[in-house]
């Protein structure tokens, strides 16, 4: 047991010296279609969680790399690194040259280092060419266009539809009442019929014309009031509809020339006067 114990024990010191795999993964630039002037980017990604974070201090110093790159930035972010390099020199025919290998420190979650060696990048360099008239281009030398990728908006499209919906939904809701009642009564209110028969007898300037004008507008005052209305029992008129008082004035002259032209033999109102009073009387039963 001894032995055993022993063992374990160097096993455990010899794990613990050992330094644990980093999970380090590079995203590098494209390979191809460069000249002088161009910026590189090459990201190293490092798992915070498992490896740690890069130490700072190990980042290379932005300046001249080699004959064909200078490193412009180098800066370190939560998941890593991220590297700028840009083409400085022109080579006289296509080459192809490496971009710089890194060793960065890594400091684990345990507050241990590890070195993680990050390997070159071959990329491909090209000449700044200028091409005469002379010159023939052969379409086999050309890589197609790269169609951008679409977007997707159905999420957005069903979001607007959806709320257009939620808002003519809304509309009918509030205006569908007051719609329907303002078209109830332009349509069916006694005062609007009255007014549109009175509308096709004011032509005519006859006395059975007026007669029966002023029998058509009280037989309107009669429906509204649910019985035979007369000087004597107006008020129950407008105590059923209070809409009608900014016509009380007229209502009980009309009521007086009634009184009149059926009992005193005086002439009927003009056609033209019956339905104007009548076009007062519908315009507030349509705004009631």
């Amino acid at each position: 047991m001894v032995r055993i114990a022993s063992l374990l024990a160097i096993a455990l010191v010899a794990l613990a010296g050992r330094a644990w795999p980093l999970s380090v993964q590079t995203i590098e630039p494209r390979p191809f279609g460069y000249t002088v002037g161009d910026v590189l980017e090459r990201r190293v990604l490092v798992d915070r969680a498992q490896d740690g974070t890069v130490d700072p201090a190990s980042l290379p110093r932005p300046g001249r790399s080699s004959r064909w790159f200078q490193l412009r930035e180098a800066a370190s972010g939560p998941d890593g690194v991220r590297l700028r390099y840009q083409i400085v020199n022109t080579p006289l025919q296509p080459e192809r040259e490496n971009l710089p290998s890194l060793r960065l420190r890594v400091i684990g979650p345990d507050g241990r280092a590890r070195q993680a060696d990050i390997g070159p990048f071959t990329v491909a360099l090209a000449p700044v060419a200028q091409f005469g008239p002379n010159d023939v281009i052969q379409s086999d030398n050309l890589r197609p266009d790269l169609d951008p990728e679409p977007i997707d908006t159905s999420r957005r499209r069903a979001w607007v539809l959806g709320c257009g919906a939620a808002l003519a939904a809304l509309s009918m809701v509030i205006v569908a009442p007051v719609a329907a009642r303002r078209l109830s009564g332009r349509r069916s209110g006694p005062f609007a019929r009255a007014a549109r028969a009175l509308r096709r007898l004011v032509p005519a300037q006859d006395a059975a014309a007026r007669d029966q004008a002023l029998r058509r507008l009280h037989a309107a005052l009669d429906e509204a009031a649910g019985r035979t209305l007369a000087l004597d029992n107006v008020d129950q008129l407008f105590q059923l509809h209070p809409w009608l008082a900014p016509a009380r004035i007229k209502v009980e002259a009309l009521l007086a020339d009634s009184r009149a032209a059926f009992f005193g033999n005086a002439p009927a109102p003009a056609p033209e006067h019956l339905e104007a009073v009548a076009a007062e009387l519908a315009d507030l039963e349509r705004r009631r």
